[in-house]
């Protein structure tokens, strides 16, 4: 089973998108396991010592310049990462300290903008969407 682990700054203050979050997080669970780090949103040059931490060859920050996927090359990637632990990181509003980003790969769920707090329930959605791709499964369709 896959590790995959979310690095957000901030909570999630809006009870429906806390609601969607879990919902996701429930249907995920027989295809990975989720782990969700919450840092205290301080500002880019605090933030970025914390996430520093949890950078590796498979840690990829959500950024509005990064690789854009659609929906089945996003579960083509999934199943290319292969082994160990997955890590994708979202920024505060302010985003991620470039230096990170300068050290990292890049993905982005779309040139459109979107708070971090939605961002956090796409791509936990598209995540889920990955595995029933994956596993042929009618969610997708």
């Amino acid at each position: 089973m896959r590790n995959i682990r979310l690095v957000c700054i901030g909570r999630i203050k809006e009870r429906y998108l806390q609601e969607g979050i879990a919902e996701y997080e429930k249907r995920l669970h027989p295809y990975c396991k989720l782990e969700i780090i919450e840092l205290k949103d301080e500002g880019i040059e605090k933030e970025a010592k914390r996430l520093e931490k949890y950078l590796s060859p498979a840690t990829f920050i959500l950024d509005a310049n990064g690789k854009e996927l659609d929906s089945i090359e996003f579960s083509n990637f999934i199943k290319r990462q292969e082994g160990g632990e997955l890590t994708f990181i979202i920024g505060s509003a302010q985003g991620v300290d470039g230096g990170l980003k300068s050290r990292s790969q890049l993905i982005s769920l779309s040139k459109m903008t979107f708070t971090h707090e939605m961002c956090r329930l796409f791509l936990i959605e598209q995540l889920y969407r990955s595995f029933q791709i994956l596993a042929n499964r009618p969610y997708h369709k």
